[in-house]
């Protein structure tokens, strides 16, 4: 049993030690619209996520749990999602895909680039992450080798294969909204963290009204107490 405690006890110092040291960078920290007591999706902020996904991200990187008829989560309607994926000359189910195989990524990356339809759940801080990466390429410092990496501030160990994938311009967007660095940034962060949970809106609406919930029956549960209580002291 001592030795079973101790493993136990080995194996929680080394997850603590793994989420320090994922975690020690202090990412950027943004208001996001579905977090809060008032979360919603913003359509809007999507749609341009969507349009930085589509024409910059994907000709890197897929989205393979992503299809339009998704958006209708988000309150885009069903014709919405079909013209937006006739854009693309794609049916309204069809998953987003990158053309850029595995043998290609490897040999131009060194690896094969990750899955983005998830990524807001898999990495530490989800849209921070991805807003603070997004944003965090600059030049190494002095003395620091990136061999044939990049340079960013809030990616662990500082050195990543991508090179920086937005710029100011890059997008156009069909609102007209200016596409600055971190407007892109912040948008795309939206879309994949609304692909990656798009049941999470729901979800905290849903908890808020389990806490009023609770609030009341414990209200009404303390008023029956107590007038279960003045009887019994009456009678005795």
């Amino acid at each position: 049993m001592k030795k079973i405690l101790t493993a136990l006890t080995l194996s929680v110092l080394a997850a603590t030690a793994a989420q320090a040291s994922e975690g020690h960078i202090e990412l950027k920290k943004s208001d996001w619209s579905f977090t809060g007591p008032r979360a919603h999706w913003d359509t809007m902020q999507i749609l341009r996520g969507y349009e930085v996904a589509t024409q910059v991200c994907i000709s890197c990187h897929s989205f393979k749990y992503f299809s339009h008829r998704n958006l209708t989560t988000a309150g885009f309607t069903e014709d919405q999602a079909k013209a937006l994926a006739g854009k693309m000359d794609m049916d309204v189910n069809q998953k987003l895909l990158s053309g850029l195989t595995a043998e290609d990524s490897k040999e131009t990356y060194g690896l094969v680039v990750p899955d983005l339809s998830v990524m807001a759940k898999a990495r530490h801080g989800g849209p921070d992450y991805i807003y603070s990466i997004l944003t965090g390429y600059e030049e190494a410092p002095a003395g620091v080798d990136v061999g044939n990496g990049n340079y960013n501030k809030y990616f662990p160990g500082h050195v990543i294969a991508m090179p920086a994938p937005l710029s100011d311009g890059q997008v156009t967007y069909s609102d007209g909204t200016e596409a600055t660095l971190e407007q892109m940034a912040h948008d795309v962060a939206t879309f994949i963290a609304f692909i990656s949970e798009p049941e999470r809106v729901e979800r905290q609406q849903m908890g808020v009204y389990v806490l009023i919930y609770l609030v009341i029956f414990t209200a009404l549960a303390y008023v029956l107490k107590c007038a279960i209580w003045r009887d019994i002291k009456k009678k005795s």
